[in-house]
């Protein structure tokens, strides 16, 4: 996945999005009537969608279009905000009916197409994003929507040529730099995307998501220490998701355990863990370095955690044999799964660098 730009949503200026939040009680709006009943409702509408009442600001909307049914800004914040509420449909028809009464709205164009791209639509989201190109065809935010559309169709080439020509452009457009970093990785220029995301960083010293995509090539180019350094790194940074946290832990107790460093990596694993009940990766890990370190109750415990949380796997019968030597009644020595994957930075997704839109 890319890293993604915000949909645009116009409150007489451009507000960027914020976190969804569930609203706990329908409203009953009438149509405004005056000019001061107008502004007061888009003052309203503007206020509940920044506070994250999503539902309550579509029904300040709906009324302001029963008043003017073909106004092009209501229609694409009606559209905005239906893209919170993941309810993409509605959000398709809105940002059309934005469209369709003002076919230059170049923004409308821009929010349909992240919204086709949500939907996996990649035919739909490159023809309007590039309709939207024909008429504003310097717009950085398009150029890198077509570009992330070209990376869904793993046209890497054609994407690389796009985002380099933003760069040029624009040097401080962190994205673009991030995505060439997706771009590279994908062609297996490691050399390169390190040096994209290590442009990323320039720009944008926090930017987790480059951290956890450096520390993932340090990895596979054997440099373990420089991978463990960003990770700590982003650890550090405490991250709002428990997948990007997680996946930090892992790739550290990965890191560590490719330098020997087996206290630091079973530590490393036994975090993840306790972010992520569920993987089965760090069981096998944290139960062979256990075994290892002489931890015996512990190398008992992760082990049967695994048997457990999995029990239709390929070691089952090496687990048994080794519960046995451990002293277990009821698992040769299994090799720690170090070239399990390499995970990134979110959404659960595995070895492949993560983009941004």
């Amino acid at each position: 996945m890319k890293k993604n730009m915000n949909l645009i949503l116009i409150f007489f200026i451009i507000f960027i999005f914020a976190s969804c939040t569930a609203m706990k009680r329908q409203v009953t709006v009438k149509p405004p009537e005056t000019v001061d009943e107008l502004k007061e409702a888009e003052t309203e509408a503007k206020k509940l969608y920044d506070e994250g009442r999503y539902k309550e600001a579509i029904e300040y909307l709906k009324a302001l279009l029963a008043k003017d049914p073909k106004n092009p800004v209501y229609w694409n914040q009606l559209g905005s905000v239906y893209a919170q509420l993941n309810s993409f449909d509605n959000a398709i028809i809105s940002y059309k009916n934005a469209i369709k009464y003002d076919p230059k709205n170049v923004k409308a164009m821009y929010n349909l197409g992240l919204i086709y791209s949500e939907k996996g639509s990649k035919k739909e989201a490159k023809k309007v994003i590039e309709d939207a190109l024909k008429i504003s065809p310097k717009n950085p935010l398009l150029q890198a929507a077509l570009g992330n559309v070209l990376i869904d169709e793993e046209d890497y080439d054609k994407a690389q040529k796009v985002y380099e020509q933003i760069v040029e452009v624009k040097p401080d457009f962190d994205i673009g730099h991030f995505n060439l970093g997706v771009i590279n990785y994908q062609k297996r220029d490691l050399k390169n995307a390190k040096k994209n995301y290590e442009d990323v960083l320039k720009i944008n010293p926090d930017d987790t998501e480059a951290k956890e995509n450096l520390a993932a090539i340090h990895i596979l180019d054997t440099d373990y220490d420089s991978a463990v350094k960003y990770l700590k790194e982003v650890i550090d940074s405490n991250p709002q998701d428990d997948i990007t946290l997680e996946n930090a832990y892992f790739n550290l107790g990965i890191a560590y355990l490719r330098l020997n460093k087996f206290q630091e990596a079973l530590s490393s694993f036994e975090s993840a863990l306790e972010i992520e009940p569920w993987d089965m990766a760090a069981y096998i890990n944290a139960a062979i370095i256990s075994e290892k370190l002489g931890y015996k109750d512990k190398a008992i415990k992760y082990w049967q955690k695994y048997d457990r949380l999995f029990p239709i796997n390929k070691r089952k019968k090496e687990i048994k044999e080794k519960l046995q030597k451990l002293g277990v009644k009821t698992g040769s020595t299994p090799t720690p799964v170090q070239n399990q994957e390499i995970k990134l930075d979110s959404k659960g997704n595995t070895t492949d660098n993560k983009g941004k839109k």
